[in-house]
């Protein structure tokens, strides 16, 4: 599959977004004081890492037209 050049910066740009929800969601996990609080926050980042992984394969397994 080949992608164009917009779509490889958009496909880049929500790398970057994952990335930086990942280290927010971890930052409020480990200031979380309660538990369900900080449960949730790890559910959602190891979400969002999963997401980032599938991004990660797709850029890596295309060509850019």
């Amino acid at each position: 599959m080949s992608l164009t050049t917009k779509e490889l910066m958009l496909v880049q740009d929500n790398i970057k977004m994952a990335e930086n929800s990942i280290k927010f969601l971890n930052t409020c996990a480990e200031m979380a004081m309660d538990a369900q609080v900080k449960g949730l926050c790890q559910s959602m980042a190891k979400e969002h890492q999963q997401d980032l992984t599938t991004l990660i394969k797709h850029i890596n397994t295309t060509s850019v037209q």
